[in-house]
């Protein structure tokens, strides 16, 4: 603890003697060395989606997969989209956003269930280094937008899809579900949520065409 205080005392003398300018440059030094290690700690993932296809016609929906890359060289545990993840209500969020030729979200509004499923052991899944993780495999929930009668886009174009995975909370209940208010993470979650690595993901764009549907 002394020598703690007298480097934060130290420090402070060495800042109050820099001119303005220098303070500046030093404090844009310091948001530059911190920006660059989160770039740093989220390129050792990346998040990748796909169609089997370019072009639909109106009235398709595509087929999208979906992968989150471990480029590390130690095995990771991540967790899939949980019931109420696509709409932001749980860790890990799990955003699919549709963009129109103009860069405006298309959506469809829709009413959704208030209930959301609890958290498992078996929801968080261990990622071997060098392999991808499917965040809406099996034992997950898909995203919304792209279930036929939820599907928002409905006029021919041009259409960008991206997608955010992000797993930033410190707090495990942030991936509770109903279970929330009332229980405690068991000791067994609560590991395997500290193997969770904190990530804030956005995928390449996926440009699809769609053209009218044929008579």
């Amino acid at each position: 603890m002394h020598i703690t205080s007298r480097l934060r005392r130290l420090l402070r003398l060495i800042i109050s003697r820099f001119s303005r300018s220098m303070k500046t440059v030093f404090l844009t030094f310091l948001i530059a060395k911190f920006t660059l290690r989160v770039v740093a700690a989220d390129s050792e993932f990346e998040c990748v989606i796909t169609a089997d296809r370019t072009t639909y016609s109106v009235g398709e929906v595509p087929k999208v997969t979906f992968r989150i890359h471990n480029k590390t060289d130690k095995e990771v545990v991540l967790v899939g989209s949980l019931d109420g993840s696509d709409v932001g209500w749980r860790f890990p969020k799990c955003r699919l956003e549709i963009l129109d030729a103009a860069g405006k979200p298309v959506t469809t509004p829709v009413a959704r269930c208030g209930n959301m499923n609890p958290l498992r052991t078996t929801h968080f899944v261990v990622v071997p280094a060098g392999n991808a993780f499917d965040p809406f495999g099996k034992g997950f929930f898909g995203p919304m937008q792209l279930q036929g009668h939820i599907f928002p886009i409905t006029t021919p174009g041009d259409y960008t899809l991206r997608f955010y995975y992000t797993t930033t909370t410190d707090r495990v209940e942030d991936y509770f579900g109903d279970e929330r208010a009332l229980i405690k993470a068991s000791p067994e979650i609560q590991h395997l949520f500290e193997r969770v690595p904190k990530l804030d993901l956005k995928s390449n764009e996926l440009k699809l065409k769609f053209i009218p549907k044929p008579e």
